[in-house]
């Protein structure tokens, strides 16, 4: 399977600070909707593949998993 998200990463902060939506314009809404425009970078698709349900938690939940991840 395919797991594809919006990422907008925090310039200043942390990986874990970055605002992630299922598609664009529901990121660029969470950006304008939880603090300034200048305080993000543009919102970048990604995507991963995973086998099943386990599989993506345990991508999720690894080393590097999460929002740092891509």
């Amino acid at each position: 399977m395919k797991m594809t998200y919006w990422i907008a990463e925090n310039i200043e902060g942390d990986k874990t600070d970055a605002i992630i939506a299922r598609t664009k314009h529901d990121c660029e809404q969470k950006v304008l909707a939880y603090a300034s425009s200048s305080e993000y970078r543009q919102p970048v698709k990604k995507s991963f593949l995973y086998e099943d349900a386990f599989d993506l938690f345990e991508i999720a939940t690894a080393k590097d998993g999460g929002r740092g991840m891509g």
